[in-house]
């Protein structure tokens, strides 16, 4: 499970003051962004849920995912291939974060900030993040293994993407508890 300084300043005595907010960055934030978002969001959902409400407060601190792009067109919707594999998959929209209604969004300096955690979905992306943003660059993370892009890929790009995701967001966020 991530842990770190910025993690570990969350906490106010046994409660945490608030979510670890993960931004997943790729370039365009209608593929495979907001696919990781969503397996991110729906996993900490589940591992939240798995936890008796009497020990919730000795818990790994919950983590609430978003997304972005570095070259996004803003308001462009979700790939309809990368909905089809999310809802195949048995991930579910959890509240308030639904993916199939997603409009793509660009990273700025105030979401960037927001965040404690920004994780590129390649190593490309995490230069960019770095040029971008190297006051941050402790919060910039690549995922475990490279996610290549599914744009304009078949139904089957998409769920072997999503595959993919799945193991670097458990890997990367949630490895104690797999």
């Amino acid at each position: 499970m991530l842990c770190d300084e910025a993690t570990r300043a969350k906490k106010i005595g046994t409660e945490w003051e608030s979510p670890i907010r993960v931004c997943f960055v790729c370039t365009g934030n209608t593929c495979r962004s907001p696919m990781a978002e969503a397996v991110a969001n729906a996993m900490a959902k589940e591992r939240l849920q798995a936890i008796p409400e009497s020990m919730r407060d000795c818990a790994a601190p919950p983590i609430e995912a978003t997304s972005a792009g570095l070259f996004a067109c803003e308001g462009e919707p979700i790939a309809r291939h990368a909905v089809t594999a999310l809802e195949e998959a048995g991930i579910l929209p959890i509240d308030g974060r639904d993916y199939r209604t997603h409009t793509a969004r660009s990273l700025d300096e105030a979401l960037a900030n927001a965040c404690d955690l920004l994780v590129g979905m390649t190593g490309t992306h995490v230069m960019e993040l770095m040029m971008r943003y190297p006051q941050l660059a402790g919060r910039i993370v690549c995922m475990p293994s490279p996610i290549p892009d599914p744009f304009g890929g078949d139904e089957d790009c998409y769920r072997a993407c999503l595959l993919e995701i799945r193991k670097g967001v458990e890997q990367l966020l949630f490895k104690e508890d797999a």
